[in-house]
Order: structure tokens, then C-alpha cells, then sequence
């Protein structure tokens, strides 16, 4: 009874060894005989190699940090952000950090790693994967679904561009929070449309209308210009009369009888332009080794 009591004893030790290990280890093997990939994915010799180089995760985790970029209370951080993202978007949203691409490229990654991992809110798979590849110190944004026609190539440029010295400077936090700030407000603006170049983004990830200042400053300064110039100019066409004569007008009114005649007509039809300005542009699109489309943009840092 007394041998029974210490095994149970060291197989709790054991067990708890152990869990946290367990816990902390999100992957998941894939083999040829089990791929772990969604039943709508077609497998073929051209995309095998892609499906055995991916990750296989908790697509309920979304923050999957392989770099270890993270503190486990920032990791903790960028989960409940996520989690706000997707529930006020109805997008789905995984970050992921990594120190070897396996050969893809930054793009490849992002897209196979979302695919093969079954993210994605609907029947389109509609989604963000933002990937930090500290492979290639790039920073890559990959769209899924209506997500590819909410951020164009305009605003993943845009985005990309707001944040990418934050990774340069280590400061992968704010990075990648200020990043989950920036394209929520995009969400909240709408679908792309020319005005998107009337915006900018502050330091904290706010999407914010740019300042008219032309208006403030530019027109009541050209308006002023105008009325000197005009004065001036009359200023100039005067001139002190020093004869009777100049009174007179050397033009006087001649009234003279002109008359025209219609001969024919004759009608041409010019076609107008139906084409629009997008303005904000459109979104790139490309097929992933899935077969599944995508947009997305990246940027070194």
C-alpha cells in the first residue's frame, strides 16, 4: 500500500512536470498520413512540401510568438486585442512571429500558416494574418476573403509604413498593437474609396482626416493677393489727362447691319467617359499554395 502511495505520488510529480510543458507546446505534427489541414483543401504534389513546412496550431490561440518577441504578459496583451478586433469586425485576426521562414518567402508563409490552419470567420475564410519574419526582418500583412476588399494595397502600404520603425527599434509590442489599432479604424471607415488619401495615421494607430489647411490659410491669402493685384493694376492704367482731346473716344459707336444665314446642320455624337477615379486603389490579388485567394503586402525593417 505504501509502494502504491509513492508511485501515485511520483506520477502526480510527473504530471505536473510535464503540463506546463504540454500547455506551452500549441504545435502540432503533421505527417504525410495526417496533415492536419481543413477537409475543403485539396492536396497535391505541388503543395505537400508547403503543408509540411507550416505550423500546425489552435487556430483559437491567435498570438502564436515562435521568435519569442513577446513577454507572456504581452502575449496576453495582443490576445484580448485581438479578440476585440474580431468581435467588432467580424474579421478574424493571428499574429505571428517567426526566426526561420523554411525557405518561403514572407508572403508564402503568411498565406499557407492562415490557410492550412483553417483561420477565418465565414464561407470566404475572411481574415488578417500579420506576420513578423525576423528571418528576413520583414513585416507582412496578408488578407483573406472581405478582408482582401477592405484593405487595399493603399492601406496595407499605409499601415505598413506607421509602424515598421517600431519594429526596427524592438519595440514589437507597440508594433503590433498600434498595427491591430490602425486597420480596425480602416474597418470602421468603410470600404476604400478616393478620400482614403485625405487621412493620415498618428503615433498611436489613429486614423485621423488630415487638417485643411489650404483652406485656413491658402485662399484667404490668394484672394487678398488678387485684390492688390487688381488695384495695383488700376492703379497703373490711370494717367493725368493733359488735353481736351483725350476725353474724346477715338472708337466711337459705329453700328453696322451683319446678318447670317443657316445652311445646314450637322450633329456629332461624342461618347463620355463612364470610368471613376478609385482614389484609395484597388487590392492585388494572388493564390496561395491552397489554391485560396489572397492580398496582402509586406516591408522590410
Amino acid at each position: 500500500m505504501k509502494k502504491f502511495k509513492y508511485l501515485l505520488l511520483i506520477v502526480i510529480l510527473f504530471g505536473f512536470c510535464i503540463i506546463p510543458v504540454s500547455a506551452s507546446t500549441n504545435t502540432f505534427t503533421r505527417t504525410e498520413d495526417n496533415l492536419l489541414v481543413s477537409p475543403d483543401i485539396t492536396v497535391t504534389s505541388q503543395n505537400l512540401d508547403n503543408i509540411l513546412g507550416t505550423p500546425a496550431v489552435d487556430a483559437s490561440e491567435k498570438v502564436y510568438d515562435f521568435a519569442e518577441l513577446l513577454t507572456p504578459s504581452e502575449e496576453e496583451q495582443i490576445y484580448n486585442r485581438v479578440q476585440k478586433f474580431i468581435n467588432k469586425t467580424n474579421l478574424d485576426l493571428a499574429v505571428v512571429t517567426i526566426n526561420d521562414n523554411n525557405k518561403f518567402s514572407a508572403m508564402e508563409y503568411a498565406d499557407d500558416f492562415y490557410d492550412y490552419n483553417d483561420f477565418g470567420t465565414d464561407s470566404e475564410y475572411s481574415g488578417v494574418l500579420f506576420l513578423v519574419d525576423m528571418d528576413t526582418r520583414e513585416i507582412y500583412m496578408s488578407t483573406t476573403g472581405k478582408a482582401i476588399s477592405m484593405y487595399s494595397d493603399y492601406r496595407i502600404d499605409m499601415t505598413l509604413d506607421a509602424i515598421y520603425q517600431d519594429f526596427s527599434n524592438e519595440n514589437y509590442l507597440n508594433g503590433i498593437t498600434k498595427f491591430v489599432t490602425i486597420i480596425e479604424n480602416y474597418d470602421t471607415m468603410g470600404l476604400p474609396s478616393n478620400k482614403d488619401s485625405k487621412y493620415a495615421i498618428n503615433n498611436e494607430g489613429e486614423v485621423y482626416r488630415k487638417f485643411p489647411w489650404l483652406i485656413v490659410f491658402g485662399i484667404p491669402s490668394v484672394i487678398t493677393a488678387i485684390v492688390i493685384g487688381i488695384l495695383i493694376s488700376k492703379n497703373k492704367l490711370v494717367r493725368v489727362a493733359t488735353s481736351s482731346r483725350e476725353y474724346l473716344d477715338k472708337d466711337s459707336l459705329q453700328i453696322k447691319t451683319v446678318s447670317d444665314r443657316l445652311v445646314s446642320t450637322n450633329t456629332i455624337a461624342v461618347p463620355r467617359s463612364s470610368g471613376s477615379s478609385s482614389g484609395g486603389g484597388g487590392s492585388s490579388r494572388h493564390s496561395g499554395s491552397s489554391g485560396r485567394s489572397h492580398g496582402g503586402g509586406g516591408h522590410r525593417f
